[in-house]
């Protein structure tokens, strides 16, 4: 599991009123917490010829990473398989959350203790799936680590950014 981000203000034009003080960022557990609950994630990756494509995706953040997946036939796989790097954002007007990261392909089957984690995160949000830890054997899942996140709930006041201190 990767440790808590640093938090700090983003780069914002001082046009838009962002505060310069600390006293209202957001804890980074909001932003596990929007990611946790998450029904759908808003993906965007790199297609061929570096035109950008994004999409709605099902998944799970676990463990401090998204884990979405997918056919090994699909664009969202191709994509990912020939640049692992992705914007990932959550539907919810103005309680924004925006992460950018490595997608990891996670080859062969998932390990065992990730699958029964992301069967319980997949029950919880859409139980009506009855996903197993057995689903999580394609070829097609990826788990995307972040680098970098931003979010706010009251943009500019509480807009935040989160730097991992591992990420380059």
């Amino acid at each position: 599991m990767t440790s808590d981000p640093i938090a700090d203000r983003p780069a914002i034009p001082a046009e838009y009123g962002s505060p310069n003080d600390r006293t209202s960022l957001l804890p980074w557990s909001h932003v596990v917490g929007r990611l946790s609950a998450a029904p759908v994630y808003w993906l965007a990756t790199v297609g061929r010829g570096g035109r950008p494509r994004i999409r709605p995706l099902d998944g799970a953040f676990v463990d401090g990473a998204l884990c979405v997946g997918g056919s090994t036939g699909t664009a969202l796989v191709r994509d990912l398989r020939a640049n692992p790097y992705v914007s990932v954002s959550v539907e919810a007007g103005s309680d924004v959350v925006i992460l950018e990261g490595d997608a990891e392909h996670m080859k062969g089957r998932v390990p065992r203790d990730l699958a029964e984690q992301l069967a319980a995160a997949s029950n919880s949000k859409d139980p009506q799936y009855g996903m197993t830890a057995d689903a999580y054997g394609g070829a097609g899942m990826f788990g995307i680590r972040p680098r970098w996140a931003v979010a706010w709930t009251a943009f500019p006041n509480d807009a935040t950014r989160f730097r991992f201190e591992d990420a380059t």
